[in-house]
Order: structure tokens, then sequence, then C-alpha cells
């Protein structure tokens, strides 16, 4: 029947997709991002990314296609010039969102080292913060290339479709049984295309049927960026029976033995019970970049003169790799989740422990969180408040005309405002303050007020470490007030930028410090430990439990047995202790680097569990 023949305009469509995501987006992919394979692929890797990834190439070249095939049908039923319209409109409209979705892709996994997924969109709700990693020509720059690789899918499928709609010049049908052999046959293209979508087997498809290799990268690469996004759209946020690897009883165990209850701390290091806590959330900030912690390129002296005079720990690591993941870390002393961030479902951060609210109803502190961006963005004020801050100071509460960049106000004058507030709170009131501070200057793109070193990056953070500096020194003026402050130092997360590939524990290894009059010593921890860990580290030396922090474990308590380090990102975790460390992919089901170590993964398996259990609770 001559009117079939419209099936070879989708099918022509769907091979011009398929063509393009090999010969575009796959390539443009790779070369960008090479310097985050953990080596140099070669032609055999190549070939292994082009035969694993055709599977996700053909199911997003299925759903790009539905919807031609619908108009190639309505165009043998009615008006052909009419649907070629329409396909062509489409073929616009689709251009500008494959090329968006490939470009974003390709430019964002540098930073975030995983495929783009719907984690995407929070940020977009909030489009200032969301571009302001990138200077103005950098943006620019990405805007063009996402035009121009656009214009290559709809110069091409354009072309493919109008020259298979001439070819067949077919009519639309006149005879009834003619209409109802063109339904049939395109209802059937159309089960087809959702074969190819769901897969023949018991489990529809899903990322990690692409995934072979033990480098993250290179399965990374394979995945189709659409069917990426595709799949994180339809999980759900039920988190019930997510990663049940073991009996309920085993994991328990494990559990307990991992995080053990509220216990005396066997080091005392403050000289008062309830100090004022002043606590400083460095953006950024890797430990490779102090000299104190082992960097080799030192940036931070004023730090490092901290930890000299303080309480440093040496092996602490970073929850996860992003800020909205390792604020929660801080100040809920709650892990990272490898499918999705704990901060956006605003409904549940009421239930998450909190460092200030603890603070406030157990010790009667003062509570106040300050930060020069918009704290709207990413949920932070609703977190803020919801971990128990009572006063939130953010960029609308800062006067007009300080030093700011696209994130907000610069740290320095952050850094004076809470001092401002710390002297401001303790002239004013007799009960004890807490007061978090979330910097931003040391972020992309690295742009500071002062020149102190060559280098942009290194320049941020001694920017930021001057800032620290000239906070300290001004209270340290306030005799009465520095004798009861705790200064306390640690990152959000390490520095996630191109640059030589880190294996994830060294990437994941950030400061930690506890400094200011209310210490009783100098002191090095050297024990293994997270992020997650301050904040029953801290209550313990206040003598307030914190058995509500079920993550958080006291590090210088008599508990505290095993020493380990937790990170954990999308769609991974990583463990390490003193014996090694172990990167376990949750997609993949495998262990993709550091040592196939059976007790660890197991543990590493039983905290998932425990935790998706928990965020159910919630």
């Amino acid at each position: 029947m001559k009117s079939l023949a419209y099936l070879i305009t989708p099918m022509s469509f769907w091979l011009f997709c398929l063509v393009w995501f090999l010969i575009i987006q796959k390539p443009m992919f790779g070369l960008f991002n090479s310097r985050s394979a953990k080596r140099r692929p070669d032609i055999a890797d190549i070939a292994a990314v082009y035969r694993h990834g055709f599977v996700s190439d053909c199911i997003i070249s299925s759903y790009l296609t539905a919807i031609p095939l619908l108009i190639a049908m309505t165009g043998a039923l009615t008006s052909p010039q009419k649907a070629m319209t329409a396909l062509t409109v489409y073929n616009m409209v689709i251009s500008l969102a494959v090329g968006m979705l490939a470009t974003a892709d390709t430019v964002l996994y540098s930073f975030w080292k995983y495929k783009i997924d719907s984690s995407v969109f929070a940020y977009l709700k909030t489009p200032k913060e969301a571009f302001a990693s990138v200077t103005t020509p950098y943006l620019l720059t990405a805007v063009l290339v996402w035009l121009a690789v656009s214009a290559t899918f709809f110069l091409g499928a354009e072309t493919v479709t109008r020259f298979a709609s001439s070819a067949t010049d077919a009519p639309a049908c006149s005879a009834w049984w003619n209409y109802l052999l063109i339904i049939v046959v395109f209802v059937l293209s159309l089960a087809a295309l959702f074969v190819v979508i769901r897969g023949l087997g018991i489990r529809p498809n899903n990322p990690s049927i692409v995934y072979f290799s033990d480098d993250p990268f290179l399965n990374h690469w394979a995945l189709n960026p659409g069917y990426s996004m595709i799949y994180s759209l339809s999980v759900k946020d039920d988190f019930k029976g997510m990663f049940r690897y073991m009996p309920q009883n085993e994991c328990d165990a494990i559990i307990s033995e991992l995080f053990p209850a509220s216990a005396s701390p066997e080091q005392r290091l403050l000289k008062t019970e309830r100090p004022d806590i002043l606590l400083i959330i460095w953006e950024s900030f890797a430990a490779e970049y102090s000299g104190f912690f082992g960097g080799k390129e030192p940036s931070t002296p004023n730090l490092d003169e901290l930890a000299r005079q303080g309480v440093a720990f040496t092996h602490c690591h970073a929850a996860s790799f992003r800020t909205d993941r390792g604020l929660v870390g801080v100040l809920s002393g709650y892990p990272a989740q490898p499918t999705t961030s704990i901060i956006r479902h605003t409904r549940k951060l009421p239930g998450l422990p909190g460092l200030a609210r603890t603070l406030a109803d157990r010790a009667g502190y003062t509570t106040t969180a300050i930060h020069g961006g918009d704290m709207s963005f990413m949920h932070m004020s609703d977190y803020y408040l919801a971990s128990g801050h009572h006063r939130l100071i953010g960029l609308h509460d800062f006067p007009e005309g300080l030093e700011s960049c696209k994130w907000g106000i610069h740290d320095d004058p952050v850094m004076q405002r809470a001092a401002d507030e710390a002297i401001r709170l303790h002239k004013e009131s007799d009960d004890p303050f807490f007061i978090s501070v979330m910097t931003l200057s040391s972020h992309e793109p690295f742009i500071v007020p002062e020149r102190r070193m060559d280098n942009d990056i290194r320049n941020a953070y001694a920017y930021t470490d001057n800032a620290l500096g000239r906070m300290v020194d001004r209270l340290r003026k306030q005799t009465d007030l520095w004798d009861n402050l705790l200064l306390v130092v640690i990152a959000d997360h390490g520095l996630n930028i191109p640059r030589p590939t880190l294996d994830r524990r060294s990437y994941s290894h950030i400061p930690m410090v506890l400094c200011g009059g209310a210490g009783s010593r100098p002191a090095v921890i050297d024990s293994m430990m997270s992020q997650t860990d301050l904040a029953a580290t801290l209550l313990g030396q206040l003598g307030i439990t914190h058995d509500d922090f079920i993550f958080s474990r006291d590090v210088l308590a008599t508990g505290y047995r095993h020493p380990f380090g937790l990170h954990i990102f999308g769609n991974g975790i990583m463990m390490c202790d003193p014996a090694g460390y172990t990167l376990y992919d949750t997609l993949l089901e495998k262990i993709t680097e550091g040592d196939n170590d059976p007790e660890r993964l197991q543990r590493m398996k039983a905290i998932l569990q425990k935790i998706y259990e928990d965020l159910d609770r919630l």
C-alpha cells in the first residue's frame, strides 16, 4: 500500500537520531571530559563505549521518534503538507532541547562527575545562583555551543525527513480499509518503539544496562544524557524498600556497631561547658590547599595557624560533593544520598536532627545562620529554620554596595557581619550563642576582590583565609568574648573542578578545626572520620547526648571503635578506613575503585539500607 510509505519518514528520523548521537554527542562528551578518565582511553575503550552505549542511544531515538510517527500517521490519513509543517516545528523544538541536554551534560560533567539528571531543575528555580559559577564569556560560549549543536541536529533532521517525505510521494489514503490498515501498522510501530524503550527483560531497562567498566567515566560516556534525564524523572520520592541488601536484623547489628549511642569523651578539649560557638562552613575547601593538612599548594596561612593552636582533625572526609549535601552533613550529621538530596524534600526537613535546634532546646543557645547569598536557593532558608536557627541573615540583609560576586556578598564582609553578630549577642545576653556562617567566595568562577596569588583558585582560598584572619583578630580584641568562644572551621565539600583526577578518598579529604579561647589545649586528632561526625563530637564536648543524630559519631568517645570516612555522591558510595578504601557504584552494583573488601562493602550496604529506611520514616 503506497500510503504506508509514510513509515519511511519516522524510520529515517529514528536512524538520523541514532547517527547523531554516535557522531556528534558522544565525541563531544568524550573529548571535552577525557581528563576525567582513570587513564587515557584507547581504541578498545572507545569501541566498548560505543558498543555498550548503543542501546541507550536506541532508546532515546525511540523516545524522540514517537511524535514524528504520530505526525506521519496523521499525514497519511489527512494532509501530507500539514504533517510536514508540523514535523518542521517539532524538529526545531526538539533540536533545541536535545542540543541543550547534550551541551549541559558535557559541560556540567567536568564539575559534577556524573551524568545530568533531574537534580539540575532544582538549580534552575533560581537562575541567578545556577549560573553564578561561570563567567559571562564562559556562559556566552556555552550558549553559542548549544545553538551550534542544536543547529546540527535541526539541519540533519530536517534534511532527512524532507527527503524521506518527498521520496515516498504518497497521497493521503481514501479507502476505509486503507485507513484501518494504516492505523494498525502505526500502532504496531508505536509498540515496537515501546519494546525498544522498555526492553524484553523481566524488569524494564535502566541506565545500568550500558555500564561495563570499573572506570565511571567510560560508563558515563556510554550513557545517553537523554536516558539519564528521563530515568531520573521517572524515579519517585518514595524511599520505601530502596537499597534492601540484607535482613533487617543483620543491618541493625552492623549499624549499632558503626554508630554507637552517646558515650563520655575520652578527651576533654574545652575549658568551659557552654562556650559561644561560631561555625564557619568554608565553600569547596579541599585539604590539598592547606599546608597543615598536607596540601602541596598551601594557600591558607591563617587557618593553618588556627589548626596549630587548636584541635585539628586530620582525616575528615566530606559527606558528599555539593553544598546542599554538605550543609546537611555538618548541621544535621546526616549522610548524603546517591539518588537524591534530602534538602529538596522540604516536608521531611523537620524530621532531621539539627545541631542548632539541639543546642537551643537542651542548652538555651541563641541560634543564627549567616549566608551572603540568596537563601531561597536549594531550599536553604527552609533547612536553616527546620534545623533550629532562630534568625537568618541572608543576601538582602546586607547593606548595598558591599563587595559581591555572582553568588552574593564576598566572604570578608560576611565574616565581619559574623563578628558584629557575635559581639552584639555577647553584650546583649548572658545566653550562649551558636552562629553558623556559610562562605561562598572560594567557588567557581573564583573571582575575588584581592590578588594575593597568581593562580585564581589558590587566590580565592587566600582571600577567604585572609577574611577569616581579620575576623579572628577582631574577636581576639574582645577578651571576654574570645575566652569563651569556640571557633569551628570545616568545609562543605572538596574542590570539584576539572584538574588531574583524584581518587574519591583524596578528593573527599577536607579540613576540620576546633579553636578559639574556649579550647583547653592544642591537639591533633588523626582518627579517620566523616564530616557528619562533627555534630556528635561537638555535643559530646558539651556534655549533651546525641542519640537522635543516628548517623553522627563522637570520634573522641570511648565507643568510637570503627573509624571510617563516608562519602556519598550520585549513584555511588565510598568508605575509607585505616586499611584502605572501597568505592561502590549503586547503579552498576559493583566496586569501581579501591579495594574489594567484603566486610567494608557489607558495612556500606548496611549504611545505605539504613539511610533509606530512615528517609522513608521522616
